[in-house]
């Protein structure tokens, strides 16, 4: 046997374990408490971090034996210990950072990216000072102009970290929504992709983190959902296995779901379409008849199947299946003590835990058989309990995390560093997306390859017009010499 494919067998899913414990603690709440995921069940413990408010923009991550080492609230890096690393104070502009009281309070606002050899990208969209004077005054808009990286070297200090790499801009003069960022773990299992929505429109950013540089792959363009300007709540979320990306805003003027498939691959949405989710009761005693239909965060069931969609006062349940909804649950306390539902995310014990919006709260509600359609998915109102850890004990939301037990898969036709070939103007492809025929210019007498999403090869053709009328709808790749483009027929 090949001794690289025996190492792939014994060692991969080794390997894939050990990353899926980066999972295991969470840190969030007023005073950063910590959440800790076990074999035999959930432990907590109060916070020993000096700064306060991990309750909407915070991010963690643990090593790969499941031991806590990086958190953030947002603006800053922290060791375990609740202390700076070096150099992991204010990270992002300081306008901005005081006027917020030194925390993000925006959902999906940073988030930890490991790769090899003990290091770390942290990544965190912000305002520049500019930006952040003109939305303020009134005199422009609102969106986020800078995505800033930085990197993180946990082999230094003995082992307690050090940003090697500040602030380093990966977009300037921007439109970027404030909330609605999330990574996928790149097929070949090392490098990450990163999706970060664009201002007002339904346009995609999408980043190539390696291991040893950072690429910006441009903007994938679609025509829906208009978001509009209102961006302070919202999610953006891939399911299990990275092959469906979804995100939702709680914007001005729409209840609306993005959903599309992602090729882990390449970093492409392909197949967009678009939800939108029921109107519920705002259960206001004093106007009965009042209704919420807009959505603070989503997340994909552990299975795939299913899509849970939080609103305001409401949690759904879409089926991907047979597209239909179930309503999990209204308020899961009384209307003068609730508040509002933030994001939803998968825990490391396969339940899907729900964030409050604001407020001080010793609970946290979460779906306990998320795999199961409709009532017997079991919403556990406020059954994660941080009463025991006093007067500093409080939840907020989970931390912005993806999923870091993600392993490799077959990647075909491109690898990482090929991608940049795609957008060549030396192989142009029209129109795409196709219904019937496609038209190929600059490649004459050369051949050209077909294959469909999975890099089986379909047929070899040296001619300019291919009929593709016979084909089902879906993604393909065309391959001319070392050049590819991804074909969507429709």
């Amino acid at each position: 046997m090949n001794v690289r494919l025996f190492f792939l067998i014994i060692f991969f899913p080794l390997i894939i374990n050990a990353q899926s414990k980066r999972a295991n603690n969470w840190v969030t709440g007023y005073s950063g408490n910590e959440i800790h995921f076990k074999v035999n069940g959930i432990t907590t413990s109060i916070g020993q971090n000096s700064l306060k408010y991990f309750t909407a923009g915070n991010s963690c991550i643990s090593d790969t034996g499941g031991n806590l080492i990086l958190l953030s609230n947002g603006f800053h890096v922290l060791s375990s210990t609740g202390n700076f690393i070096e150099f992991g104070d204010t990270l992002v502009p300081h306008y901005y950072y005081n006027v917020q009281s030194w925390s993000s309070f925006l959902s999906q606002t940073s988030i930890f990216l490991p790769m090899d050899s003990n290091k770390y990208y942290f990544v965190t969209p912000t305002f520049s000072d500019i930006r952040y004077d003109d939305c303020h005054n009134n005199n422009g808009n609102c969106f986020f102009d800078l995505l800033l990286y930085n990197v993180i070297d946990m082999n230094a200090n003995g082992g307690l970290g050090k940003v090697t790499k500040r602030m380093q801009p990966l977009m300037q003069n921007a439109n970027l929504r404030k909330t609605q960022m999330m990574a996928c773990r790149h097929g070949n299992g090392k490098d990450w992709w990163l999706l970060k929505n664009e201002g007002d429109n339904a346009d995609v950013h999408t980043f190539l983190f390696t291991q040893d540089s950072v690429y910006d792959k441009g903007v994938q363009t679609f025509t829906t959902p208009n978001w509009g300007p209102w961006d302070i709540r919202g999610q953006s979320t891939f399911n299990a296995d990275g092959s469906k990306f979804a995100t939702a805003t709680h914007c001005s003027s729409c209840g609306v779901i993005f959903i599309a498939d992602f090729d882990r691959c390449h970093g492409l949405l392909s197949n967009p379409r678009i939800i939108e989710r029921p109107w519920g009761t705002m259960y206001d005693p004093v106007d009965t008849a009042k209704k919420e239909h807009l959505v603070t965060g989503l997340c994909f069931s552990p299975n795939g199947q299913f899509l849970y969609v939080s609103g305001r006062r409401n949690i759904y349940q879409y089926d991907l299946q047979d597209s239909t909804w179930y309503h999990v649950t209204g308020l899961d306390t009384s209307y003068a003590e609730f508040q509002d539902y933030e994001t939803l995310y998968n825990a490391p014990d396969g339940k899907i835990y729900a964030g409050n919006w604001g407020g001080l709260s010793k609970q946290m509600s979460r779906i306990d058989n998320p795999d199961i359609k409709g009532a017997g998915c079991n919403f556990c109102p406020r059954c994660l309990r941080l009463d025991s850890l006093g007067a500093n004990g409080y939840v907020g939301t989970p931390p912005c995390m993806p999923n870091y037990g993600l392993g490799a898969k077959t990647c075909w036709p491109l690898s990482s560093s090929e991608i940049g070939a795609v957008s060549s103007e030396m192989l142009v492809v029209y129109p795409n997306p196709a219904s019937s025929k496609l038209y190929i210019k600059n490649s004459e007498l050369r051949t050209k390859e077909f294959y469909n999403s999975v890099g089986q090869l379909i047929f070899t053709t040296s001619k300019n017009e291919i009929n593709l009328s016979s084909y089902p709808k879906g993604m393909y790749y065309l391959k001319v010499g070392n050049l590819t483009r991804k074909v969507i027929l429709e």
